[in-house]
């Protein structure tokens, strides 16, 4: 991708490439962001651009529905502040759990391990204390985003007009099935004979909207799996990516600590508020998931209709565009030392342009577009912000990471056609 970028930085209006997994699609330059991402929906689409990507009929791999994004927006992200001695005491539980304090150096296997704590706390948000802390449940969350991913690159082997027949048969996808079967049984239990249930929580949220939801188990696990795997896998990565860059980089751990400490005392503990001034976090946060993010490109789209961007060129219907995100970042006409990890880097700028809110790890900008941009930027991002502050937080002041013995830089990423993962 850096060959396609310089190309776009020289003035190529667009790439097209071909991936890993024999799909082309378009890289526009970035230069017409502000004319794409303006464009309606029935002539550039997300939902059709994730689905072609993905084979979202067949793997369930697809955007949020309806559903999820309005009690995400309505109810989960106003909600933080009443669910932050929650993510505080689920983060305690799930931190015990998987990683006991010992004396000794104790090897871990990172992602696993921050998955199983990210799953947990994400799942008692989601359906309450009881069905939360099941630990098939737990596992379920997870492993149904994984074998959705797995589903996806499956059926994406066979051609578009043979999937509606040869899906019924692919292991892969009957797994899927299997787990969502599964979850539906597991919902179906808990509603049963937990008659009791927490009030804060997304099930209750949803069934107070939407009704009909509430009267199927078929539709509620369909919404809970949808939402768990936006949420826990990309969260996971980047705590992963964290620890990993916290080993890499040792000379950050004290100065972090030091405002943990300070924010927690001021704010009398983990509020929404201490999270929110942890500034310093927060920037080494984004500096990690600059250099660490989940795509190379970002923004996929399909052209449903043909159309003329300003300088000319047409985009035929059935195009599939995206734009090149990480390399922008990595970019040193645009970020000074843009090749070194510099963790403070956007608590400066915060600071010095007098920009408070611009640089923010949860921020949406054309500058900046893991979260995506306007009316489809990701809105989970708060919940996720917070969620990886206080589990961030609290590695940092409960144990001391380092890089196993030997080992001289953080583990290198493995990169699939645009997917980046540690």
């Amino acid at each position: 991708m850096g060959q396609v970028y310089a190309m776009l930085k020289n003035g190529t209006p667009m790439v097209r490439i071909t991936t890993e997994d024999g799909e082309e699609e378009v890289i526009v330059n970035h230069k017409f962001f502000n004319e794409i991402k303006n464009l309606p929906d029935n002539t550039l689409s997300i939902v059709e651009g994730i689905n072609f990507a993905t084979a979202g009929d067949y793997s369930h791999v697809q955007i949020l529905s309806p559903i999820g994004q309005t009690a995400i927006r309505s109810d989960l992200t106003p909600g933080l502040p009443r669910l932050a001695p929650i993510l505080s005491e689920e983060a305690d539980m799930a931190l015990g759990r998987v990683l006991p304090q010992s004396q000794n150096p104790t090897a871990v296997s990172v992602y696993p391990s921050v998955l199983s704590i990210i799953a947990q706390i994400t799942s008692r948000v989601f359906v309450g204390k009881d069905l939360g802390r099941n630990p098939r449940w737990q596992e379920l969350s997870h492993q149904y985003s994984t074998q959705a991913f797995e589903a996806s690159h499956a059926i994406k082997q066979w051609k578009p007009w043979l999937r509606p027949l040869v899906h019924r048969f692919l292991p892969e996808i009957r797994k899927l099935n299997f787990l969502y079967s599964e979850a539906v049984e597991l919902l179906k239990n808990d509603a049963i004979s937990n008659t009791k249930r927490e009030e804060d929580i997304l099930t209750n949220w949803l069934a107070a909207k939407f009704p009909e939801w509430a009267s199927s188990y078929e539709l509620q696990a369909s919404i809970q799996m949808e939402i768990a795997m936006a949420a826990i896998h990309t969260s996971s990565m980047a705590l992963a990516h964290l620890i990993f860059d916290l080993a890499a980089y040792p000379e950050y751990v004290q100065p972090l600590r030091d405002e943990i400490n300070e924010v927690l005392l001021e704010a009398g503990g983990f509020t929404k508020e201490a999270m929110a001034k942890l500034k310093k976090m927060d920037s080494f946060m984004k500096e990690s998931q600059c250099r660490n993010p989940p795509a190379l490109t970002t923004f996929k789209r399909k052209a449903l209709k043909g159309f003329t961007l300003s300088d000319g060129t047409f985009i035929p219907k059935g195009t599939i565009l995206e734009v090149d995100g990480a390399n922008r970042y990595w970019d040193l006409e645009l970020y000074e030392n843009a090749d070194h990890f510099d963790g403070f880097r956007f608590y400066r700028l915060r600071e010095q342009l007098n920009e408070p809110n611009k640089h923010q790890f949860v921020s949406s900008s054309n500058e900046y577009l893991h979260w995506g941009m306007g009316r489809h930027a990701c809105p989970g991002r708060f919940f996720a912000g917070n969620e990886i502050k206080t589990v961030l937080a609290k590695i940092l002041l409960s144990y001391d990471i380092s890089l196993p013995k030997g080992a001289t830089r953080r583990p290198k990423n493995i990169v699939f056609s645009t997917q980046v993962s540690s």
